[in-house]
């Protein structure tokens, strides 16, 4: 295992989520008009989108180089963007985070409503293109077309949320150490709960189909590799949907009947649940990260 590739992935893959879900949050987060004040200081997607671009430069590099024994060159990088499929793909993703940090900076200045529709689209396009260089391309024809989108919802439904719970976090810290109205965090809370039930939902079947094709048979969950990496990222999965409920039918009413009355009673509760869920997100990413260059287990 090249655990320079694995971190360089581990980087990419994380900063890609949480962007996609950071620029997804205010659609559904806020009401109309708050919504709009929210997108006027997207500081911390532009901040996101940049490691996005470098990292992603960074993991070219190193995938070229591992290549060739002579190390990356101006010519390796022709042969790998002219002749493989994970070149073409990094360069249509490029393309794709040049024009979100494009507009992420226009936004400081210009705020329209289809600029928004438009970074949401390309921010979905980088994630979701992520199934295209991965463990799909295995299989052929129909197989390799049915595994690549299912692997593409995963990828968006596992930024909503982990980029979603960024978002959050943003706000719940603003309403209980900052100006922000407390209303706004306990509000966004529960749409983003509401959100996450399509989510898990969608992760849950996404990642069975997904399973069914790199994993081969139960027994190969515990006899190999690369299904005692997926038997470890489902353990950390359960648990992050068990902070999600636990905040969803704890803590968000609670939230919301307190912020009624002006009190601030369960900000910090729900801060320490997205903490956690984070972190275990986090790992989850990380393990991902190797997955991906583990061989997988229906090929063992």
């Amino acid at each position: 295992m090249d655990t320079g590739l694995v971190l360089v992935r581990f980087v990419h893959y994380g900063a890609t989520l949480v962007l996609f879900g950071l620029v997804l949050f205010p659609a559904y987060a806020y009401p109309p008009v708050a919504g709009r004040a929210g997108l006027r200081a997207p500081a911390i997607s532009r901040s996101v989108s940049l490691l996005v671009l470098i990292s992603g430069i960074a993991w070219f590099i190193g995938v070229a180089a591992s290549m060739t024994d002579g190390g990356m060159s101006w010519d390796t990088a022709r042969f790998i963007v002219t002749e493989t499929s994970f070149g073409t793909v990094s360069l249509l993703r490029l393309g794709a985070i040049l024009a979100a940090v494009a507009i992420l900076a226009l936004r400081f200045e210009l705020h329209t409503t289809k600029l928004d529709l438009v970074l949401v689209a390309l921010c979905a396009i980088l994630l979701g293109s992520l199934a295209e260089v991965g463990h799909t391309q295995v299989e052929d024809g129909q197989a390799r077309a049915a595994h690549t989108f299912s692997d593409a919802l995963h990828l968006l439904a596992a930024g909503a949320w982990l980029g979603g719970l960024v978002g959050l976090l943003r706000v719940t810290f603003a309403s209980l150490y900052g100006n922000g109205p407390t209303n706004r965090a306990s509000e966004a809370a529960n749409r983003f709960s509401t959100m996450g039930y399509m989510a898990v939902a969608i992760l849950v079947v996404s990642g069975l189909v997904n399973s069914w094709f790199l994993v081969g048979s139960l027994a190969n969950l515990v006899t190999t590799a690369y299904g005692r990496l997926l038997l470890l990222k489902l353990v950390l999965f359960a648990a992050m949907v068990g902070l999600a409920g636990l905040n969803r039918f704890l803590v968000v009413p609670s939230l919301l009947r307190s912020a009624a009355g002006g009190s601030k009673q369960g900000l910090r509760r729900l801060l320490i649940n997205m903490v956690a869920e984070l972190t275990l997100g986090s790992a989850i990413v990380l393990i991902v990260s190797v997955l991906g260059t583990t061989e997988p287990a229906g090929a063992s």
